[in-house]
This record gives C-alpha cells, structure tokens and sequence, in this order.
C-alpha cells in the first residue's frame, strides 16, 4: 500500500536526455570513423583505456562540481517541488552529493565499438536537456586537455633532446671563434697548405737557377759577374725556403717534441671535428623532433559525436508500474517462500 502511494501519487516525475559518442583518432581511416560510430566498426583511432578513463570522469567528483557550478544542480535537486524520497537534502556533503548524483547518470560502454552513452535524469525536462549538453561540453574539453597533455608530453623529450644539441653546437663554435681570434687565424690548414704551396715554388726556382749555374760553371770563371749573381740569387731563395720551413714549423721544433704549426693544426682539426659532430647531432635532433610531432600529431584524439542530447516529451521514471509489479512479486515470493517454511516446520514437528 506505500509503496502503491507513493508511485501513484506522491513521486515526482523525472525527465532523461541521452548522449552519445566515441572517441577516434586523426590517423583513423576517414572511410571507416563515421559508418564505424554507427555499425559497432572499432577503429584503431579509439582505445579501450581512453574510454575508460572517460567514463571515469563522467562519474567522478570533478564533472559534478563543474555542472554544479554552471547549472546549480543542488539548488534545483533540492527544490520543495520535489517529493522527499527524490529530493537531495540542501547541506548533504560532497560524497552524499555524488552518490545521489550516481542514481541521477547512468553509463554504457561497448568494447567492441568504442561507443559511450549516457543518460542524464533532472526533474524538468529543459534542465535535463541542459544537463546532457553541458556535460558531453565538458567531456570534450576534458579529452581535448587530455589530447593536448599527452602531446606536450611525447614533443617534451624531443624538444630538450634539441636544445641540448644546439647548445654543443653553440660551444664548438664559440671555442673555434676563440681559436681564430687567439692564433690570428681563420683557418691554421688552408694557410699552411699556402705555405707549403710558397715553399714548392721557391724550391722549383732554386732548382732553375742551380741548373743555370751549373751550365755556365762548364764555360765560365767563377768570378765572372754572372755566376756570382746567380749564386747570390740560389742563396737568397735558399734562405726563403729555410724561412719558410720555420715558419710552418718544420724546422721549428718545441721542447715537446712537436712544431708550433703542427700543434696549431691538430687543435683546429679537434674543434673542426667537433663541430661536425655537434653539427650531425643536431641535425639529428631536429629530425627526431618533426618526427615526434607528426607521429603526436597522428595520435590526437576526439570526441565524434553521434547522439546529441533532446529534450524529453514525456517522464521517463519513476516507472511505476514496472516497480509496484517487482515490489508485488517479490512480496508475493516472499509471502511464498514464507509459507513454504512454515509449513515444512510444522510438517516436521508433527
């Protein structure tokens, strides 16, 4: 009988909107992602565990809080219009709150298809509506933001992994600018290669003008004023060549055992080769971030929306007919069950 009552004339008529959506990939086949959302086709563009982690929020703390600082849910849950059995209390805690919220939001997920849907109970059917609308909003906000952070995190390596080569390559440069202004010089091997190319020419021209005297030697004094320019000539270049050697360090031979020239071309070729493989690294590092971008890019996700929320015609609960036959037959099974015992017991006591 209260139960009868309290069905038929005491509760308070709630209205439902029901949502609905997959999450996919960039990288889905377009083909596939629309017909898929329809069909039960998953893609690979949807996971099992972004779809739970969905689902999560869509019962969690954090989305209640949000819809019930834009639409006020408690003020309208715990109107005086409603009945007492449906109605939220006004001072109920946070955890209260949420699990009354739980009997107001029911949940689906298919594995096979990625499909969420939800359905959302208000006791005005524009407020139910408004519900619905405003959390799948925010539920694509929360996937964008999820989308977004998992994109940071996949370039973050990629990027320090970048300014760690630039700044090699930065140093190598830097330390071959402080070569060049210390030693006066832009570069220690192109100027001895001219050295070395100065030193050839001058040995060709001492080669020319010992040939000479050798020729006149056969029909002229050694006096004679020519042979002794040309002598006076051989010695001078002789002399250039021995400056010229010690000047590239052949003859110039330090305590350690090396030439100054010779040590300067060994520590510009250690910089040169440094800089070619911070330069190699870096190019490296700019490669691998591009390809963490497009591979990020390929990995974002959506919110496809198939089912958008309507605004309800009729109640939908309390169903009340349905709930007065469960609370009948279970009395009358009960009431059943009950005889049944009894009159076991009484079989046995007699």
């Amino acid at each position: 009988m209260a139960a009868s009552t309290y069905y038929l004339a005491v509760a308070t008529d709630r209205y439902a909107a029901r949502a609905g959506f997959s999450i996919r990939g960039i990288d889905t086949n377009a083909g596939i992602d629309g017909i898929g959302a329809l069909t039960g086709l998953a893609s690979t563009g949807s996971t099992t565990s972004d779809s739970y982690i969905v689902l999560s929020y869509l019962e969690g703390r954090e989305l209640l809080e949000q819809l019930d600082q834009e639409l006020d849910l408690r003020g309208h849950f715990s109107s005086p219009d409603i009945d007492i059995v449906s109605r939220l209390q006004p001072d109920t805690t946070i955890e209260d709150f949420l699990a009354y919220w739980d009997r107001r939001i029911h949940r689906q997920f298919d594995p096979t298809s990625g499909i969420i849907e939800f359905e959302v109970q208000s006791f005005d059917p524009e407020h139910a509506q408004g519900i619905a609308t405003t959390a799948l909003n925010l539920t694509q906000t929360f996937v964008n933001e999820l989308s977004a952070n998992a994109r940071e995190d996949a370039l973050r390596f990629a990027r320090e992994e970048v300014d760690l080569r630039e700044a090699r390559l930065r140093q190598a440069l830097s330390r071959i600018r402080d070569f060049r202004a210390s030693e006066q010089s832009v570069d220690p091997s192109a100027s001895a290669a001219l050295e070395i190319e100065l030193i050839a020419d001058l040995e060709a021209r001492l080669i020319d003008v010992n040939a000479r005297i050798a020729v006149l030697s056969q029909s002229l004094d050694d006096t004679a004023p020519s042979l002794v320019g040309l002598r006076r000539n051989a010695d001078a270049l002789a002399a250039q060549i021995v400056e010229r050697r010690q000047a590239i360090g052949r003859d110039a031979i330090d305590n350690a055992g090396a030439s100054a020239v010779t040590q300067q071309l060994a520590r510009y070729e250690e910089l040169e080769v440094e800089r070619s493989l911070a330069q190699q690294a870096y190019a490296s590092a700019l490669a691998s971030l591009e390809q963490a971008r497009l591979d990020a890019d390929r990995q974002q996700r959506y919110l496809a929306i198939h089912l958008h929320p309507q605004m309800a015609e009729t109640a939908q609960y309390p169903r009340s007919f349905r709930n007065l036959f469960v609370i009948g037959f279970a009395l009358v099974a009960a009431w059943g069950i009950g005889a049944l015992i009894t009159y076991s017991v009484r079989d046995h006591l007699t």
